[in-house]
């Protein structure tokens, strides 16, 4: 079946910018009459609660929705503009109209909050809260329909002992019959479309629409086809109605398998039509923006949307079916980039299976994360889930971790274990007064005993400092915008009869990822090495040469590249480093995030360590101004000079089960002489030494040389920046001089 029709259509739909701010008329029409008429009821019940002005949303949106039908889709999910990654949606209202709060609860923090961040201490995806990257609720509406929520909400009502608590659920119950009237008016905008369509194609799909909207998701999917449109309804409804950035598809091979199944064996369906379904469904992702665009900025390209295949399932059996299959089929000849496909894999997965994943990245496409369940089910495990939940979990955004319906996982939340070391070592106390952080200088230390301990403490009080304003004013979040009806569909909250914003699922993670390990990590050891072990400095002289930015100093710089290093595998360095590693993950343990659940650890980064680092000064790991800044848990890009199965020993010196937050690892492979085989024992490889998450490119410098030089013979060339991937000919020249410079094994 060609698709080029479908792709037109969506393509024109979007326009470039992937509906992240929907430019076309009649959708900013249509949410300016809403907020108008918001403001409206706003002003004419000045007490009204901000679960009332919620509901008042809620009818608003249903009341003014007009349905987006595709001629050449079956799916109903469109609500005007990618509801479900954009931020300027009508469900917005409410959050934009109470933001206020936020900033109004402690003036003095909150500068101090946005100063710090300015600075380039940390970075938070929002005021506090992440309010970027949210986990839809799928499973649970698979398995009992709006409706049967709904009903769940009405028993829910006489239980509410508080006001409160009756305008949560009340409010729930209003956002799900606003679900209701929408999905009765994609029936009824499919009907009155067919007696005009003759093409044969789009009869089929509004039938489809037409006969199955009304019912599903309101009641549980009951075909495989009514499963594939849940996962983007929910998404997308999530998205208008409770003004969530919502980023998953899920895990379709795991939960739909069984209706596929079904629908084979009662005759609704071949391999050949689920395989078309499942097609069209990808191709509602790869379409929201164009993939030829120059990626230049911070956000070019980045849609979050994403599925997870494989893994096990909630029993420990492995996930490997007809599904996962067809989707890594489709995704491949499709040439697709997003949705982001989320691989879950271990050291006894089939053999089958790493053999599509390898064939794929061999052939030069590099649009997989590939997640470790060896480690990852037992980092849950410790961060207190059940082992059932925990196998159930995906993977959400560029690297987030969640068990869906149970929890929504804020990841958007970097913190910048370099920038204390720049500003420990290049002090600016004026700059340092303005974001208020306590920062003591290293110059006078004796002994490397009392350099690590000042580090220590320089880290840990900016850290924890972070995450104390956000604990504290992120409470604000269910004054400002809670959203009941992605609540009421997530398990524990109607029992609770309290929001997710106010901590009403059954888990309340909030990841942060310590950004740029390797670089902090590699100045102490080079501290530590020249200036107390092998003496060929003093703490003050080195500490000048880094200030110089190394002018003059480049035999000393020698010298500290020739020191132990992060990835080497040395024992002074895997001591140094789990050191580290437990003093962070000790100190933070215990404090408690702005759903009263505890802070996750990670490491891994996004385009910072680029933008980041053109900004920031020379370190005493010989990095100079201006340099990248470490990817993720990798070594330092100058200092990667071991195998790769030496890397890979070296960062499994850190016990990752401690990081729930998800540790990512990127790696360039020379696929000169590569084959499957050696991919899946690298695979395997990596899985059993308990690392977490790797990105893979397979490519040459010579292949992607070219590629800069002769754009047109290389446009299937697809390559991981970071959380994200794209054509390598759509990068700016400094994006493709960056990716070119990256160390190859």
């Amino acid at each position: 079946m060609a698709y080029a029709a479908l792709i037109e259509e969506l393509r024109q739909f979007h326009g470039a910018d992937g509906g992240r701010v929907c430019h076309r008329p009649e959708r900013l029409a249509a949410t300016e009459t809403l907020n108008r008429a918001m403001d409206e009821f706003a002003a004419a019940h000045p007490g009204a609660s901000v679960y009332e002005l919620r509901g008042r949303s809620y009818e608003l949106i249903a009341e003014q929705f007009r349905p987006v039908l595709f001629r050449h889709s079956p799916f109903y999910a469109e609500m005007g503009g990618n509801g479900g990654w954009n931020n300027s949606s009508p469900g917005r209202w409410l959050f934009r109209h109470n933001e206020h709060l936020f900033r109004e609860a402690d003036p003095a923090a909150w500068t101090r909050f946005c100063e710090q961040g300015g600075q380039r201490y940390f970075l938070c995806c929002g005021p506090y809260v992440d309010a970027e990257h949210n986990s839809p609720p799928l499973s649970r509406v698979l398995r009992q329909g709006f409706q049967g929520i709904y009903e769940e909400a009405r028993a829910a009502w006489p239980k509410c002992q508080t006001t409160e608590e009756k305008e949560f659920v009340a409010c729930a119950m209003a956002g799900l019959l606003a679900v209701k009237g929408i999905l009765e008016r994609y029936a009824a905008a499919a009907r009155a479309a067919l007696p005009v369509v003759v093409d044969a194609d789009q009869r089929h799909c509004l039938t489809l629409i037409a006969e199955h909207a009304a019912r599903s998701p309101w009641q549980p999917p009951a075909t495989f086809y009514e499963g594939l449109n849940a996962l983007w309804f929910v998404r997308e409804i999530m998205g208008e109605l409770d003004g969530l950035m919502t980023n998953s598809l899920g895990r379709p091979d795991a939960w739909l398998i069984a209706l596929y199944r079904r629908d084979l064996e009662a005759g609704r369906i071949t391999a050949a039509s689920a395989y078309d379904l499942v097609c069209r469904f990808l191709l509602h992702g790869d379409c929201l923006y164009d993939k030829n665009a120059t990626v230049t900025g911070y956000g070019d390209h980045e849609n979050e949307i994403v599925y997870t295949l494989g893994g096990c399932d909630r029993d420990g059996n492995e996930v490997f079916n007809d599904l996962t299959r067809m989707f890594l089929r489709a995704h491949r000849e499709l040439r697709l980039i997003y949705p982001k496909p989320h691989c879950r894999f271990s050291a006894n997965s089939a053999p089958a299976y790493l053999k599509l994943l390898a064939d794929d990245i061999l052939g030069g496409r590099g649009v997989y994360s590939l997640l470790n369940d060896d480690c990852l089910v037992e980092a849950l495990r410790q961060d207190g889930k059940t082992l059932e939940d925990a196998r159930e979990y995906s993977c959400t955004g560029c690297w987030d971790l969640v068990v869906d319906s149970r929890e929504d996982n804020a990841g958007g939340n970097y913190f910048s274990l370099a920038r204390i070391l720049e500003a420990t070592i290049h002090d600016d106390a004026e700059t340092r007064r303005r974001a208020g952080v306590a920062i003591r200088r290293i110059d006078d230390a004796a002994d490397f005993a009392a350099v690590y301990n000042i580090m220590r403490e320089n880290t840990l009080s900016t850290l924890c400092g972070m995450m104390a304003m956000e604990g504290q004013y992120g409470r604000l979040w269910g004054r400002v915008a809670p959203a009941p009806l992605n609540s009421a569909c997530s398990l524990d909250c109607l029992e609770k009869r309290r929001d997710f914003t106010a901590g009403g699922q059954r888990y309340n993670p909030h990841a942060v990822s310590l950004c740029f390990f390797a670089n902090f990590l590699d100045s102490l050891l080079a501290i530590q090495d020249l200036c107390f072990v092998r003496l060929v400095c003093t703490l003050p002289e080195l500490l000048a040469a880094v200030r110089h930015n190394w002018q003059g100093a480049e035999a000393l710089r020698r010298q500290v590249l020739a020191a132990p290093h992060w990835g080497d595998a040395r024992p002074e360095t895997a001591a140094l480093a789990r050191r580290l590693h437990e003093d962070l993950y000790a100190r933070t343990r215990d404090l408690r995030n702005e759903r009263g659940g505890q802070y996750q650890l990670g490491y891994w980064i996004y385009r910072e360590f680029r933008l980041w680092g053109e900004t920031m000064k020379a370190l005493p790991d010989g990095r100079h101004d201006g340099d990248y800044l470490a990817q993720s848990l990798n070594p330092s890009h100058f200092r990667n000079d071991q195998n790769v199965t030496t890397v890979l020993q070296g960062l499994a010196q850190l016990d990752l089960t401690k990081c729930a937050g998800n540790s990512v690892v990127n790696l360039v492979l020379d696929k000169t002489g590569l084959t499957p085989e050696v991919l899946d024992g690298l695979l395997r490889t990596f899985a059993r030494l308990k690392l977490q998450l790797l990105q893979l490119n397979c490519t040459s410098r010579e292949e992607l040389l070219d590629a800069q030089q002769h754009p047109e013979l290389h446009q299937d060339l697809i390559v991981r920046i970071c959380g994200f991937s794209a054509k390598f000919t759509a990068l700016s020249r400094a994006w493709q001089n960056e990716v070119i410079s990256r160390k190859e094994y």
